[in-house]
């Protein structure tokens, strides 16, 4: 096999720096026809430090977020010490990661892998510089009993967030024996803050202008409106008819449930159509809809996980705003150097 080099260097990252691999170890790597190459340049990079290195290559085809990979995948993901998984369709919601995570597996999502995560994002982003911030946000989105959340562009939210709290630290990184990754699931390059709202509650209207983990980045905004915590309304134009025919697809009604509120904190993420570094861009938040029991601690076992993301939002919790049109105004919150313009 021949790996391009700025490839190589993203993977060696990956498996160095957030997964700390260790000799010895047994590494599986789950990957699907379409993202090889980068299974391969993990591979490659793995073997440098454990010589327990196996790859499954499963079909391409047309499965969506958060959706089950066969039994046979399932199982062998449980057996080993660490996996990655790079992947068109995120694995990051489903059951058979959940399980393997639970069996103490270090989990490592890339989905929507393509050359420049590797060679670009996965390489700029300071893991380390933003650790603070991601952890300082998510107690806070812990701490709060309710989150409002509104754009320029006339998203208008509120959610109940009292007595949940966050299990899911996404700054990059995820170690071997250390209490703060017990959840065991990392999703690198993406960096953000999350929290799964109170099932049934949320209300008000998303505008997605940003992108969609479903159909990619958006020209034409996509309008939903929410009702009692389920998505009752689907508008717009061309997208928005692309995300409609896919909420069709998973055919389970719960894929309607609002399932989380995302913060994207990281300053190296760039729009590109590719949700895991959409989601992720300094400047943004996002609304899940579908599963959250495998991630966030929430209820929702849906077969898939779409998120709606937007630009810029000003974000209040318990009436203090801690974000200004995507920027940091709280003084409890460290700075990020490094801000989006469209």
């Amino acid at each position: 096999m021949e790996i391009r080099p700025d490839i190589f260097k993203g993977a060696y990252r990956l498996v160095t720096e957030s997964a700390k691999l260790e000799a010895g170890e047994d590494v599986l790597i789950v990957t699907d026809t379409a993202s090889i190459k980068f299974a391969e340049a993990i591979m490659s990079a793995s073997l440098s430090i454990t010589k327990y290195v196996d790859i499954i290559v499963m079909p391409l085809y047309g499965r969506l977020h958060g959706q089950n990979p066969s039994k046979a995948v399932a199982e062998a993901m449980k057996k080993v010490d660490v996996v990655f998984m790079p992947t068109v369709w995120s694995m990051s919601h489903c059951t058979a990661r959940r399980d393997a995570s639970r069996q103490g597996v270090r989990c490592y999502t890339i989905p929507s892998a393509d050359d420049e995560l590797f060679a670009r994002t996965m390489v700029e982003t300071p893991y380390g510089d933003l650790k603070e911030t991601v952890m300082t946000v998510n107690q806070m989105l812990t701490e709060a009993k309710e989150a409002e959340v509104t754009t320029k562009a006339g998203t208008e939210l509120w959610f109940n967030l009292e007595s949940r709290y966050n299990i899911d630290l996404e700054h990059g990184w995820l170690h071997k024996g250390q209490e703060e990754y017990n959840d065991n699931f990392a999703a690198p390059p993406c960096v953000e803050a999350n929290i799964a709202p109170i099932e049934g509650t949320t209300q008000g209207k998303i505008v997605v202008d940003a992108a969609h983990s479903a159909v990619g980045a958006v020209n034409d905004p996509i309008y939903l409106t929410v009702e009692d915590g389920r998505i009752v309304s689907v508008e717009g134009g061309k997208e928005a008819a692309a995300l409609q025919m896919r909420l069709d697809d998973v055919a389970d009604d719960d894929i309607y449930q609002v399932a989380e509120l995302g913060i994207g904190l990281n300053p190296k993420a760039r729009l590109r159509g590719q949700f895991i570094e959409d989601e992720s861009i300094f400047g943004t938040a996002h609304v899940g809809h579908g599963n959250n029991e495998s991630t966030m601690g929430g209820t929702i076992t849906c077969n898939g996980h779409f998120d709606n993301i937007f630009w810029y939002p000003t974000i209040k919790l318990d009436g203090k705003t801690i974000f200004e049109e995507g920027r940091i105004v709280s003084k409890d919150l460290p700075q990020l150097s490094g801000y989006y313009v469209k």
